[in-house]
């Protein structure tokens, strides 16, 4: 998936456009804000009907935790192990 999204990049090199993560609007609403900009929006207040479903921590909604716990360690990924979104 990192080098499709690596050559993606590169083909639309030329193209403009913005690199923005879920995790980063998750956890900054303001990130919407330079979203709009991009898309020579007005500014405007965004909602949501989606709801989060699970409450606590991740480990025990997924039942090979320790399979993943130990496959993601060490990893850029490992940050979204500890996430309490």
């Amino acid at each position: 998936m990192e080098v499709t999204a690596t050559e993606a990049l590169e083909y639309f090199n030329s193209t403009r456009h913005m690199i923005l993560y879920y995790e980063d609007i998750v956890r900054n609403r303001a990130k919407l804000v330079d979203v709009l900009e991009f898309l020579r929006l007005p500014n405007m207040d965004l909602s949501s009907r989606q709801v989060k479903i699970h409450n606590g921590p991740l480990w025990k909604h997924i039942k090979n935790w320790d399979d993943i716990n130990k496959t993601l360690s060490g990893t850029a990924y490992e940050k979204f192990l500890r996430a309490d979104y």
